[in-house]
């Protein structure tokens, strides 16, 4: 305990020189700058769900007829959660709006539907989350590299304890330190939203708590990484595989894992082939009715609402059934994206992240479900308000808020198996940090 107290001071000191406390003054700036800018998109948004309910009640008011109101639709559109100012641009979603008509056609703008949905990303390390991982990870392998540089040093203080007990004495007091130093950045975080007005529920808390972890974890990965690399008799050498491991780890595996998942895309059906598959569906009723009874027309009478409602038992649950598909497809792919990220640290901070943000795959596939309930709800009844009702004027199908889709925060699936392989990452990578601390000090 006394080695510890010693070194705790000691590498506090070291740590807390005016040079490296700039860098850590200007880093906390910059990570508070873009959760002020989290602050600001989450806002726009919000402020925009009444003008976005708005105009889509004069739309109503502007149709003549039901067969206007069928063929353009309504909108929905998504809003995410308070949690989603620190990922503006490191989550899956940006920006979303789907448009729900009578027609074949299912638009969700951007068209994240089917492969687009994990090959088109917004990207970008440009917000809370990113600059934690691009310059937060490069910062804490300098802080592990340069916690093991100083050779010579490390070879006097052995003289007075064992080498053990002065290993886990520099290590356990630089994780303490930069563990407190990014708490307190996420508390300051914290801060920032509480004086823009925005509370997070007691769900959010939990999952806020969350990702503080995963960051923690993250952290020390890239800590245990940083002590290895120092130990390299050349600083050189050293130097160039703590940036090996960096690009590796917040670059390549991402990417790789990515392009994985895309592949495996490759197998489920592009929105053009499932728009062609229900075009041709209607078609044949059409050609059908057509045969049977001439052209479809928009009355009211015994044999067209019999035809619609062959076409509502038949082709249209038809179509339901190729959505329903789409949708157990990606279902399939997220739960293999989301367990491959659990295998390293780094895309466990990106999967844990999206689902966190409540910008992730899980609220995607939500916000499709949601759009399916409603677009069979909306087609039921256009059928009822067209064909079976005597109207003076059209009836909003959207009753209060209806239209919005709000997003939760959750965690990926595995996360618990996450948090299990990146401890031991840690461990192993500080065993292997411990065997050639020894055989550097003793050389």
């Amino acid at each position: 305990m006394r080695t510890f107290k010693a070194t705790f001071i000691m590498e506090a000191q070291r740590l807390l020189d005016k040079k490296k406390m700039g860098v850590l003054l200007l880093f906390l700036i910059l990570c508070l700058y873009f959760v002020q800018t989290g602050i600001n998109n989450y806002k726009s948004i919000i402020e925009t769900r009444e003008e976005f309910q708005d105009i889509e009640r004069l739309k109503v008011q502007q149709y003549i007829n039901y067969a206007q109101y069928g063929a353009y639709g309504f909108r929905m559109l998504f809003v995410p959660g308070p949690l989603s100012v620190y990922f503006v641009n490191s989550s899956v979603i940006s920006e979303l709006t789907a448009n729900v008509d009578t027609g074949e056609r299912l638009n969700i703008y951007n068209s994240f539907k089917g492969r687009t949905l994990f090959t088109e990303k917004a990207g970008g390390f440009k917000d809370f989350s990113g600059i934690m991982l691009l310059l937060g990870s490069l910062l804490i392998l300098y802080f592990g590299y340069e916690s093991m540089i100083h050779k010579d040093y490390h070879r006097f203080l052995a003289g007075f304890t064992d080498l053990k007990k002065l290993f886990l004495s520099i290590v356990s007091s630089r994780v303490i330190i930069f563990s407190v130093f990014f708490l307190f950045i996420g508390g300051l975080s914290l801060l920032l939203l509480k004086l823009n007005g925005i509370i997070l529920s007691e769900n959010q808390w939990h999952h806020w708590f969350a990702f503080m972890g995963v960051l923690v974890l993250l952290s020390v990965f890239f800590f245990a990484l940083g002590t290895i690399a120092g130990t390299f008799k050349s600083r050189f050498t050293g130097f160039v595989t703590l940036i090996s491991m960096w690009f590796v780890f917040v670059f390549l595996v991402p990417w790789v894992i990515n392009a994985v998942t895309a592949h495996k895309a490759d197998n489920i059906a592009s929105i053009y082939r499932l728009e062609l598959e229900k075009l041709k569906i209607l078609m044949g009723f059409e050609k059908e009715a057509k045969a049977k009874e001439g052209p479809v027309t928009d009355s009211n009478t015994g044999k067209e609402r019999e035809m619609v409602e062959s076409a509502w038992k038949n082709e249209f649950k038809a179509i339901r059934a190729l959505e329903t598909k789409l949708a157990d497809e990606m279902q399939t792919n997220i739960y293999r994206f989301q367990r491959l990220s659990c295998f390293f640290p780094s895309t466990f901070y990106l999967s844990a992240g999206n689902e966190i943000s409540g910008k992730g795959y899980e609220n995607f596939i939500r916000f499709f479900d949601r759009i399916l309930t409603l677009k069979w709800q909306f087609i039921r009844f256009y059928i009822d308000k067209k064909y079976y009702s005597d109207f003076s004027g059209v009836e909003p199908f959207i009753k209060g808020s209806e239209n919005l889709f709000y997003s939760e925060t959750v965690l990926p699936r595995g996360f618990l198996e996450g948090v299990l392989y990146a401890l031991v990452y840690i461990l192993v990578l500080f065993a292997v940090s411990y065997v050639r601390f020894k055989r550097s000090v003793r050389i």
